[in-house]
């Protein structure tokens, strides 16, 4: 508990001090502080507000990826409209790219007012394309085109049911400090007027944030990183 605690006062400081910098350094766009108003308004408007007798369903999802490839050719079709992956790569491809393969890509739904075809999650394998990190990509279909609606440097914990047929999604993500240190912060997010948004942090590498005030101070300051190092873009 002292290290949890030591960890989130690491962190109030890191941008405590950023914030102090801000205030000395004169040519600081104001456009940045406007951008933080816009955050806390943004998630203020996200607060929870459950209709009466509406049962939440909670689906946890195991990171894995398979070898034995998907049960739907649809999923080989998708992936090959995202450009993400080389439908024609053979073992003799050297160009970097990655073969359109269930051992690298998964596949989960997210909004269950459309078919997984217009509206899916895709849990992207680490060092494919020579990216270093897992990734969580959120695509919708746009006047029939695949839009990238979100992007998390992470990957995918929990969907979480919601009036609106739209899941809550916990995801957790990935920040490189460097020097060979890495942390990872538990989020949720949450849709709002077409793009997911951060709206609390529930825990970190050591365990949930299990008191109201250190939930809050927490977020605050994993927001701010988040933001700062574009997690969650």
């Amino acid at each position: 508990m002292k290290l949890r605690f030591l960890s989130i006062i690491i962190l109030l400081l890191l941008f405590s001090c950023k914030e102090d910098g801000k205030e000395i350094n004169s040519s600081t766009p104001a456009s940045n502080e406007k951008a933080n108003t816009n955050n806390e308004i943004q998630t203020n408007n996200l607060k929870d507000e459950l209709p009466e007798g509406f049962n939440q369903d909670t689906l946890k999802t195991e990171a894995l990826f398979t070898a034995g490839g998907f049960d739907d050719k649809l999923y080989y079709e998708l992936l090959i409209e995202t450009h993400l992956c080389n439908p024609n790569y053979t073992d003799t491809t050297s160009d970097g790219s990655t073969p359109c393969s269930s051992r690298f890509f998964n596949f989960y739904p997210y909004n269950h007012k459309r078919k997984i075809d217009d509206a899916f999650l895709l849990q992207i394998k680490a060092g494919v394309n020579k990216y270093p990190y897992r990734r969580l990509l959120v695509f919708v279909r746009e006047k029939g085109k695949l839009i990238l609606m979100n992007g998390i440097v992470g990957y995918l914990v929990e969907r979480i049911s919601r009036p609106n047929e739209i899941d809550d999604l916990i995801v957790a993500v990935f920040d490189d400090l460097g020097n060979d240190k890495f942390d990872r912060y538990d989020v949720l997010l949450r849709y709002k007027d077409g793009k997911y948004h951060f709206v609390e942090a529930i825990g970190d590498l050591k365990g949930k944030f299990e008191t109201a005030d250190l939930k809050k101070r927490a977020s605050k300051a994993i927001q701010e990183r988040i933001n700062e190092k574009e997690l969650i873009f």
